[in-house]
């Protein structure tokens, strides 16, 4: 025992410090948030540097899923609406939902987001009074003075921040561009944990909510804005499911085909057309599933239809499990293909290459992505690592066979390229990432629940996280377009290099966060 009067005084003081959690909970939410907002601000100020245009809109409530629709108008220009000539941008559309608290009305929705036509001059800064000077960074590097036109951006010299297109004058011929607007709320019944149209026509959209059944909205059949009297309304409802799910998806082959997973570890199979196309058919009609899927043995948390072949389906779960179905078989408790611990933890995504007929990749709440080859998938061709905690989605891009994209609980949206797997990096660059992950976008504060490539404007991506944020972003063209010039059969290797220290621009910067 120690003789020091004093010490059963301290002791005792620091036992009670140490057995106090709210104290350290407290502490420790407050470290967080802090070192959120100090990573948000080093990319705010990094944003003129690492993208063509970032748009962030609040949402009154939280979205879990995002969509591009692939219905495009032209607007602005000489006339309200513009035409194909004279519009300054074009008008594209997002389907979005809510989550909301308990009590209040969920709503799925269509938002309408304005981008800029092309390479069209548009807001183009003038640096007026520049002596050349100007170091706002510090480092001896101006902080984009010259934004170039095609970026329609805005840059905020006393924040030293990059803001959105909605920011351009009124009346300027850009003012359009970077609008975002809700065009159409429609009542969902709970929560919308995903939405996804019909790729063979848009206006049929398939939800999912925090119930078993899966409604399928004709958006054509509903108005822009609900009567607030009114109650949530679908045109079909699929009813075979016994708790609720995430995963759904429309077969790109044969019009009305839907294929859904659930948390009673079954995947279902639905044919709704006739549904939908009947004429004089009333709201709430109830469909059975075609076929029932059982081989899980957890929630099965996604699932997607193969490009190539219509009769191949794929689902994974929390069992760790990839499973490779065929519609043919009806009612099969055995897949055509099974992988178990695919990945060490719970697989949140699956997504079947659109161009190769032998590759899908998947994501887990191990922090990886995996990417297969359904010739043999005893071992994954490749994991991907990058992220900091579980993976939520995966998406390939609409228009390159290599880029894949992938959103997680880290806040971040990884943007990765097969093309560059095995190159060799210097110390430094490895520090960035592994050589396949072209692009690291840091604008989030909270976790990413979904993302969608616009298959209308390439690298453009939306994104929408917890915190009621909807993020439309397309990196810097140099970025994507330095590796494209690596691969060009007569191109001048020397020549690249010195273009990429004149430059200053190189891929790995664009993983500041």
């Amino acid at each position: 025992m120690s003789d020091h009067p004093n010490s059963s005084t301290a002791n005792t003081a620091n036992t009670a410090q140490a057995l106090d959690p709210t104290d350290k909970a407290s502490v420790s939410n407050e470290l967080e948030e802090r070192l959120i907002d100090a990573e948000y601000k080093i990319w705010k100020k990094n944003t003129p540097y690492l993208y063509d245009f970032v748009m962030t809109h609040s949402l009154e409530w939280p979205s879990l899923t995002c969509q591009w629709l692939p219905k495009v108008k032209p607007v602005g220009g000489g006339g309200s609406g513009g035409t194909d000539s004279t519009a300054a941008a074009v008008e594209h559309s997002v389907l979005i939902g809510t989550h909301t608290a308990a009590g209040d009305q969920n709503y799925l929705m269509v938002a309408s987001v304005n981008l800029p036509k092309g390479d069209a001059v548009v807001d183009n800064r003038q640096d007026e009074g520049d002596d050349g000077n100007d170091d706002d960074d510090g480092d001896g590097k101006k902080a984009a003075v010259d934004i170039s036109a095609s970026t329609a951006a805005t840059y905020d010299e006393e924040k030293n921040e990059m803001g959105g297109f909605g920011n351009a004058a009124a009346g300027s011929s850009s003012a359009a561009i970077g609008k975002i607007e809700i065009r159409m709320k429609v009542k969902h019944e709970g929560e919308v944990n995903c939405a996804r149209y019909m790729p063979q026509n848009h206006f049929v959209v398939a939800s999912r909510g925090p119930d078993s059944d899966v409604y399928v909205w004709d958006l054509s059949k509903h108005s822009s804005f609900p009567d607030e009297n009114s109650k949530p309304c679908p045109q079909v409802v699929c009813k075979g499911h016994l708790k609720e799910g995430y995963g759904v998806c429309w077969s790109p082959h044969k019009e009305g085909m839907l294929l859904t997973g659930s948390f009673d570890q079954t995947v279902c199979l639905w044919d709704v057309n006739a549904a939908i196309s009947a004429k004089g058919s009333t709201s709430g009609t109830e469909v059975n599933p075609l076929s029932t899927f059982s081989g899980h043995t957890d929630f099965v948390e996604d699932v997607d239809w193969h490009h190539r072949d219509m009769n191949l389906v794929g689902s994974v779960g929390d069992d760790k499990a990839i499973m490779i179905w065929d519609v043919r078989n009806i009612n099969p408790n055995k897949p055509v293909h099974r992988v178990e611990d695919a990945h060490t933890d719970d697989v949140n995504s699956i997504a079947f290459n659109p161009v190769n007929e032998y590759l899908l990749a998947t994501g887990s709440a191990d922090m990886t992505v995996g990417l297969w080859d359904m010739r043999n998938m005893k071992n994954p061709l490749q994991r991907f690592r990058g992220h900091s905690d579980q993976v939520y989605n995966v998406e390939w891009a609409p228009f390159n066979e290599s880029i894949l994209a992938s959103c997680s609980t880290d806040r971040r949206v990884g943007i990765w390229d097969l093309s560059r797997i095995g190159m060799e990096q210097s110390p430094e660059d490895a520090e960035d990432g592994p050589p396949e992950l072209l692009f690291l976008h840091g604008g989030h504060t909270s976790k990413v629940s979904d993302i969608s490539w616009n298959m209308n404007d390439e690298w453009t991506i939306s994104s929408v996280s917890e915190d009621n944020v909807l993020q439309v972003w397309n990196m810097a063209e140099e970025i994507y377009a330095l590796d494209e010039d690596c691969y060009m059969v007569d191109g001048d290797e020397d020549e690249g290099d010195d273009k990429e220290d004149e430059d200053g621009v190189h891929s790995k910067k664009a993983k500041v966060t």
